[in-house]
């Protein structure tokens, strides 16, 4: 029996990422407790986990409300730097600092701040865990591990943009020995761990090992040891609706904007009600899901339903489509189920080059950022309600996933990490 210690982002998307994995280890026998901070400590309890209350609540909302201040200059967070950049000619030493900087040590040092990290290792030491589990860019994870010899394995909640991007700025500093050697990110990481007794090594940026749930065909080829993991939507404690016993009477189309913007307390309620009126112009039933902030003064088209909450495992089976704005959660249920896409990406971790790679294989539409409108994402679902090479393409998809080893084929992998550490 091996011990596990799964830690995360504060944010829900990113812990259910975790909870197939988290129960793939436990049906296996092992021990498993989620450490995070306050703000998800019932979603991991509901998700029937034993959680780990560490370091202090975040204040998303706040985050979310300073960053809006910050000019749009088309990066993610205003902040002139984007970590899925790949044009050759951008990417300098200079650039790639400042995008690492920014995606590895500045947001991470907010969203997984000195308290938990402290409060991680001081739980560690006393439960003495085997092996530590961490989403991607939560380094408390594998400074914990390092401080308490534990083996420790990444696993990504989005593509490995960050580990590029790192493997750019080793290439562009050889390129130039008598150039600038410093390294920001380790010197950062360096300093947290040294209250602990930890060194900077590369293992603190990319793990032993790393779980990769994202499809071949999305995911970026590194000279990293990963294991492939099949995506298994986990969508939170729900209940099947009973409205969906009865089968549609014509297309089915859902309409998800994500629940972190809720979160986040994100609803322009005059873009919401200009998308409902452009919904309401097609020749099908579309499923909204928005709650009361999102709706307030907004008039619904009588072909629109709107609920709350509808889990997308329960509802996805039964439709023709889905908009949404390609939050891995989202996008990967969708791909599971076999369902065509309409996207409207956000902007913050190459979110594009997923819905482009989606469009190249042709099941779906990817609505470029400048170009989205309500009228565009009518016009796109119309184009794939219409054509049935849309669906064929996406079910050709969902036949590939079935093919990734499953969490609990990648718990073997696991056990043989924590087996060849104890030697």
């Amino acid at each position: 029996m091996v011990r596990v210690l799964i830690t995360c982002y504060p944010v829900t998307s990113h812990f259910y990422v975790l909870v197939p994995l988290a129960w793939a280890l436990r049906t296996a026998g092992h021990e498993v407790v989620v450490a995070a901070r306050p703000d998800i400590h019932d979603d991991i309890v509901k998700a029937g986990l034993t959680a780990v209350t560490v370091g202090d609540e975040m204040d998303m909302t706040r985050l979310v409300s300073s960053l809006d201040e910050l000019p749009d200059d088309g990066t993610p967070y205003g902040m002139g730097y984007d970590i899925a950049e790949t044009r050759p000619e951008l990417l300098t030493l200079d650039y790639v600092k400042g995008a690492l900087g920014l995606h590895c040590c500045i947001i991470p040092d907010y969203l997984a701040n000195e308290a938990m990290l402290t409060d991680l290792v001081a739980f560690a030491e006393h439960w003495k865990p085997d092996l530590v589990i961490w989403d991607f860019l939560t380094f408390p994870g594998p400074i914990t591990a390092k401080a308490v010899g534990a083996a420790h394995a990444r696993v990504l909640v989005g593509v490995d943009h960050a580990m590029r991007m790192r493997a750019r700025f080793h290439e562009l500093r050889a390129q130039d020995p008598d150039g600038p050697q410093d390294d920001p990110v380790a010197d950062w990481l360096a300093a947290r761990g040294a209250p602990f007794g930890v060194d900077f090594d590369e293992e603190l940026l990319t793990g032993q090992v790393t779980l990769d749930p994202y499809p071949p065909f999305l995911s970026i080829p590194l000279d990293l040891p990963t294991v492939p993991v099949r995506f298994t939507s986990y969508n939170g404690s729900s209940t099947y609706p009973d409205w969906l016993l009865e089968p549609p009477t014509r297309k089915r189309v859902c309409l998800s904007l994500g629940a972190s913007s809720r979160v986040a307390g994100v609803h322009d309620t005059d873009k919401i009600q200009q998308l409902l009126r452009a919904m309401g112009e097609l020749d099908a039933e579309v499923i909204a899901t928005l709650n009361a902030d999102q709706l307030q003064g907004v008039t619904v088209p009588d072909n629109v339903r709107v609920f709350d909450f509808v889990p997308l495992n329960a509802l996805l089976p039964s439709c023709d489509a889905i908009v949404n704005h390609v939050g891995y959660g989202t996008m990967g249920t969708a791909l599971i189920h076999g369902v065509p896409q309409v996207m409207a990406p956000e902007n913050l971790w190459g979110e594009s080059m997923l819905a482009r790679r989606i469009e190249e294989r042709g099941a779906g539409i990817c609505i470029p950022p400048d170009e989205v409108t309500p009228e565009s994402i009518a016009g796109a679902l119309r184009r794939v309600l219409e054509d049935p090479s849309f669906k064929t393409a996406a079910e050709q998809l969902q036949k590939d996933q079935q093919t990734v080893p499953t969490p609990a084929e990648a718990v073997h992998e696991l056990e043989r990490l924590v087996e060849r550490r104890r030697r």
